[in-house]
């Protein structure tokens, strides 16, 4: 008799112990919350345009739409276009040297 009920508190308690080691890891509600957060990718986008302006890391792309831009992994900014970037001005002489190239290339192709 004295066996059984050593047997019986011994699986009490290892019972415990796994609850209390079960109850000690982090719960999945964190991850459940982040994926839920998480822009979800469709593979499908409609062909509509509405460009969009978002960015990439540092850089700004224009996209189709916010289907395109969300597949990407992009962060719409704008509901707009990006604007174009300005041509970079000429430095000095630069004129000069494409004239001079133009007439170099002239001058092989004759």
């Amino acid at each position: 008799m004295k066996l059984k009920n050593i047997a019986y508190a011994a699986l009490i308690a290892c019972t415990a112990a796994a609850i209390v080691i079960g109850s000690a890891v982090p719960s999945e509600a964190k991850a459940k919350k982040k994926a839920a957060a998480a822009p979800q990718k469709s593979a499908i986008c409609s062909t509509a345009r509405a460009p969009v302006c978002a960015t990439r890391g540092s850089l700004k792309f224009t996209y189709a739409n916010v289907c395109f831009a969300g597949n990407d992994g992009a962060k719409v900014v704008s509901q707009k276009a990006c604007p174009a970037k300005k041509a970079m001005k000429a430095k000095k002489g630069g004129k000069k040297k494409a004239k001079k190239a133009k007439k170099a290339k002239k001058a092989v192709k004759k």
